[in-house]
């Protein structure tokens, strides 16, 4: 099946008009328009694969978000399909945080943390590095195709749910797991400063509830739900995020020699233990 074929067949079907109190039909367009996306942007090609890779994961996590939300009402068959979704996401991760890497050099030296001699080098092994990846990635799966046609299939798995049987009462309940799982993360974060492992849940938590409230705008406005904090709380959440991947990475399996690896080391642990150190609040 070519391009153009997979994409038609993952098409939403036009919904009739929307009744507020039966949000499934447009639950079910917007699922079908992030996997539809997400096979587009595995399609790009050159340098321009690496933002698709980046950008089709972050459709994967809002149909994986959407699914979470309206998850209990769908049955076992969402269940199954987030499992797949999540095992496609995870395949990308490798391409992703090399190109994370990459992108929490830049921030670095666009900051001055890092001297530019410095930088340029860090720069120049990390892109050597992602290229490798991608490389070894498209030996495996040229063009990625075989990732594309896996999105057809979840495309028409999600299409066969009850979508119809949703309501409104379905997705506040939603919302409202979401808002316990995030508060118990922020918690524990808060309690177990050291942790990466509670940091990285908060970020997850955090970026699901911003999604669901994000994918409701258009559907059920009524039921969304705004915050300033914790908007600057994901940018904070973020940025920890790619200090602890560098850190990670100037360990083993480093694309890094072992004397660039000391400054990287002291910038990225000093940064980290400075974004975890100020208060945690998930409050508007």
């Amino acid at each position: 099946m070519n391009d153009r074929a997979v994409l038609a067949a993952m098409s939403p079907v036009p919904a009739g008009p929307m009744r507020a109190d039966r949000p499934g039909d447009g639950l079910r367009a917007f699922g079908l328009a992030q996997l539809q996306a997400a096979a587009r942007l595995l399609a790009h090609r050159g340098q321009a694969r690496h933002e698709g890779v980046h950008e089709a994961r972050k459709c994967l996590r809002r149909v994986r978000a959407l699914l979470a939300l309206a998850g209990p009402r769908l049955g076992t068959q969402a269940i199954t399909l987030d499992a797949e979704l999540r095992r496609l996401c995870r395949g990308l991760s490798p391409l992703r945080d090399a190109s994370a890497l990459l992108e929490a050099l830049q921030r670095l030296e666009r900051g001055g943390v890092i001297t530019a001699n410095e930088a340029a080098l860090a720069v120049a092994a990390a892109s050597a590095r992602r290229e490798d990846r991608l490389s070894a990635a498209l030996a495996r799966d040229p063009e990625l195709v075989a990732r594309r046609r896996r999105l057809q299939r979840a495309a028409e798995k999600l299409a066969a749910l009850d979508w119809p049987a949703v309501r409104c009462g379905d997705l506040r309940r939603g919302l409202a797991r979401s808002e316990r799982r995030l508060r118990r993360a922020a918690g524990r974060a808060s309690r177990h400063r050291k942790n990466d492992a509670a940091w990285h849940r908060l970020r997850r938590r955090l970026r699901r509830w911003r999604q669901q409230n994000s994918l409701l705008g258009d559907i059920v406005p009524a039921l969304v739900q705004h915050s300033a904090a914790r908007e600057a709380l994901a940018v904070r959440l973020g940025e920890s995020q790619d200090d602890a991947l560098l850190l990670a990475r100037c360990g083993g399996d480093s694309p890094f020699t072992p004397a660039l690896r000391r400054p990287l080391r002291k910038v990225a642990r000093m940064r980290l233990q400075a974004l975890r150190a100020e208060p945690v609040s998930v409050d508007a």
